[in-house]
């Protein structure tokens, strides 16, 4: 046990685990099990699938999945704008930001002020701060510019009130009444100055020419969006030339069509691999409006298998001609990393499908799991977990399937076949990648805080914890801290909890 121990601690810890609520005899329960279990039955501290995303965080088990409704995703603009706001004013900066980087498409909806978003106007100005940082090129302020123009409330042509008033219009099928307004000629000075502000107005108004079937005033003003966007605003910039591309097949130029789609998911590929921009709706979209005659670029490809490496996932020279399923893969992974379940679920059997290698298969039935998993039910993970977890391959699949059915086993409170399971997974970690290592680490740890055993366990959560900062994946190390936290709560150490407290607030707040 020993030599495990230290084997595990040289290599890091944590990926956010749990105490569990576990189902054994009361009187074989440690003291610290009894206490949990005598108030409540929902788990206090986070699982493996646990991300900082929202302010009280709630217990996420390895669990499992049944597929439903695949229109559901993690988050409506009025519950991130709640979210982010509870975040802000809690000083949550990492957990914020965390949040930003996972959802740009609802973010830049609660900045626009759509669908039902209510934010206060100080953490509104918060918000576009950490917007602009993370998605604007040049970090000019363009998104804070934004948010000041929708404070000039005595402005006839408030931004964001006309562009309510628009969305509106064309909301009722009156395209007509809407340009009318003449939205992009009447921003004022200040407003016309700002590029995000010029171009939302362009797109608006190539909308409404688009449902009047004005192909060639629709393509005007989207192009000139598409333009003011792709210097500083790539992600903005690659959506609109969705939308100009599709303009651009309907007025049959099918030539500058094929352009416009390679260049739109060359814009947003660029970006996935120097700022990893999670939009997994886009890729969607992309595939569903790829010309016909016109592939995937190579460029785009190869951007989007290196992302994937990173997620066990290596489509490889073998796989070449299999663009298709690389896309699906990159969409499960973004969905899975969104919380959004069932549609990952979705992708990645797409992706299977298209392709014949078996361990790649097997790598992508993994993800399949992860994701029935992060839905919470248990047994259609399992079955899948149980069958890898047989499998012999480099990439040692067996033993990751073995860590993960280990945390199934200690959250149903069978912690002698998890610690088990753990223990015979653990000695080839070395050769997993990364981020499963940390997290398997970290359920280690957590499995002898269960067992009493606070030596070792919170050894190995100040270890994973200084992993996640070395990899900046904040809201893994939050949950670690957030974890040894509870700990002391629970097994009332006010001195220990007081100074892991002040290391979460100090980690932040950075």
């Amino acid at each position: 046990m020993r030599s495990l121990l230290l084997a595990t601690v040289a290599l890091g810890v944590l990926s956010g685990c749990s105490l569990f609520e576990a189902n054994v005899k009361e009187s074989e329960k440690t003291p610290l099990q009894q206490l949990v279990s005598g108030k409540s039955s929902e788990t206090k501290i986070a699982t493996r699938t646990e991300t900082a995303i929202s302010p009280e965080k709630k217990t996420r088990f390895d669990g499992g999945l049944l597929l439903g409704n695949t229109d559901t995703v993690a988050y409506q603009p009025h519950e991130l704008a709640s979210t982010l706001d509870g975040m802000i004013a809690a000083d949550k900066w990492n957990s914020a930001r965390n949040l930003i980087g996972l959802y740009p498409d609802v973010v830049s909806k609660i900045l626009l002020g759509q669908d039902g978003a209510s934010i206060s106007r100080q953490r509104l100005r918060d918000v576009a701060k950490l917007f602009d940082e993370k998605w604007t090129r040049d970090g000019s302020g363009e998104w804070q510019a934004l948010v000041r123009l929708s404070g000039r409330t005595e402005s006839i042509n408030d931004f964001l009130t006309s562009r309510s008033l628009f969305l509106e219009l064309i909301g009722n099928n009156e395209p007509k009444d809407a340009l009318a307004m003449n939205l992009s000629k009447n921003l004022d000075k200040t407003a016309s100055s700002v590029d995000l502000v010029a171009a939302e107005a362009l797109r608006l108004e190539g909308i409404a020419y688009l449902m009047m079937e004005k192909y060639s005033d629709s393509i005007k003003r989207f192009d000139q969006a598409f333009s003011l966007l792709k210097p500083n605003h790539p992600y903005q910039a690659s959506k609109i030339g969705l939308l100009l591309g599709e303009t651009q097949r309907h007025a049959k130029n099918h030539d500058q069509w094929k352009s416009t789609w390679q260049a739109s998911t060359d814009i947003q590929s660029r970006w996935l691999h120097e700022r990893n921009l999670v939009d997994p709706a886009f890729w969607e979209k992309a595939a569903f409006l790829r010309p016909v005659s016109s592939e995937w670029s190579e460029r785009t490809i190869s951007r989007l298998e290196n992302s994937l490496r990173n997620e066990s996932l290596d489509f490889g020279s073998d796989q070449s001609g299999n663009n298709e399923a690389v896309i699906w893969a990159t969409i499960g992974i973004q969905r899975l990393k969104r919380h959004e379940a069932q549609n990952a679920i979705l992708a990645f059997k797409k992706s299977e499908a298209l392709i014949s290698d078996k361990v790649l298969k097997s790598e992508l039935q993994m993800q399949q799991a992860l994701a029935m998993i992060d839905a919470g039910q248990p047994g259609p993970a399992s079955a899948i977990l149980l069958r890898l977890s047989s499998t012999n391959s480099a990439s040692h699949i067996g033993d990751r399937a073995k860590a993960i059915l280990a945390t199934l086993k200690l959250q149903n409170g069978s912690l002698a076949q998890g610690m088990n399971l753990l223990q015979s997974a653990m000695p080839t970690c070395q050769q997993w990648p990364e981020s499963e290592r940390l997290r398997a680490q970290a359920d280690y740890g957590l499995s002898y805080l269960m067992l009493g055993k606070e030596s070792e366990g919170i050894s190995l959560l100040d270890h994973v914890y200084e992993q996640f900062m070395k990899r900046d994946e904040y809201d893994q190390a939050s949950q670690c801290l957030w974890n040894i936290a509870t700990y002391y709560e629970k097994t009332q150490q006010p001195r220990k909890l007081r100074v892991a407290k002040a290391k979460l607030k100090q980690m932040e707040s950075l």
